[in-house]
C-alpha cells in the first residue's frame, strides 16, 4: 500500500524533510476531508509524542513536512503515517462510491500483497544546516504561491499551511512546533 524510499538515516538529533505524493499526481486533497485524513496521523503522532512538527504545506496532489521523530526511527514514523492514511483515504473512497480512483490505485499497485497503492515513494531528508532548514521552510510555506499553484495571493493566507504562522504569528490548522525555539535548545 505504502512504498518508502528513504535517502535519510535516521539520527535522533536531526528533523527531516519529508515528501509524500499522491499516485499519478491525483489532486485527491482539493477536498477538505481528503485532507483532514493527511491531518489526524499529524495530529495522532504529535500527541503520542512521536514527532514534533515545525512546517507542513498540503497541496492538492502532495505533501512536504519537517519533522522530527521521538522515540522512533524516522522509517517507522513515515511508514505509520503512509499505512494509516492510505487506509483511510481508500475507506473514504469507497464511502463516497468514487471507483474511478479506487480503480486507478489498484492499477498502480507495487506490491502484490496489496490492493491498492496511494502514494508515491515518501521520502525524507536529513536536515542537516539552518542553511538547508531556512531553504525548506521557505520552499514549503511559498509552494501555494507558486507560479505552478497560484492557490493563494498570500502563502499566510493558505489554510493548509504552517506559513500563517511563521509569517503573521497566527494558529495553524493543526498544531506546531515552533522551529526557532527548538533551535535555540
Amino acid at each position: 500500500m505504502t512504498n518508502m524510499t528513504f535517502s535519510a538515516f535516521h539520527d535522533p538529533n536531526h528533523l527531516y524533510f519529508v515528501t509524500a505524493s499522491i499516485c499519478g499526481w491525483k489532486h485527491l486533497f482539493a477536498e477538505q476531508k481528503y485532507a483532514q485524513i493527511i491531518f489526524d496521523p499529524l495530529v495522532w503522532l504529535q500527541k503520542k509524542q512521536r514527532i514534533l512538527l515545525f512546517a507542513f504545506v498540503i497541496m492538492p496532489s502532495h505533501l512536504h513536512l519537517i519533522l522530527k521523530p521521538e522515540n522512533k526511527a524516522i522509517n517507522e514514523i513515515l511508514q505509520d503515517f503512509g499505512s494509516f492514511s492510505a487506509h483511510t483515504i481508500l475507506h473514504q473512497l469507497r464511502m463516497d462510491q468514487r471507483d474511478d480512483l479506487l480503480k486507478f490505485f489498484h492499477e498502480q499497485r507495487r506490491d502484490a500483497r496489496h490492493q491498492h497503492s496511494i502514494w508515491q515513494d515518501i521520502q525524507a531528508k536529513n536536515v542537516y544546516s539552518h542553511e538547508f532548514l531556512s531553504e525548506k521552510m521557505e520552499y514549503i510555506h511559498s509552494n501555494p504561491v507558486s507560479k505552478d499553484w497560484r492557490l493563494v495571493e498570500d502563502r499566510a493566507d493558505y489554510k493548509y499551511s504552517s506559513a500563517c504562522f511563521y509569517d503573521n504569528g497566527d494558529t495553524p490548522i493543526i498544531p506546531i512546533t515552533d522551529v526557532k525555539e527548538w533551535l535555540m535548545l
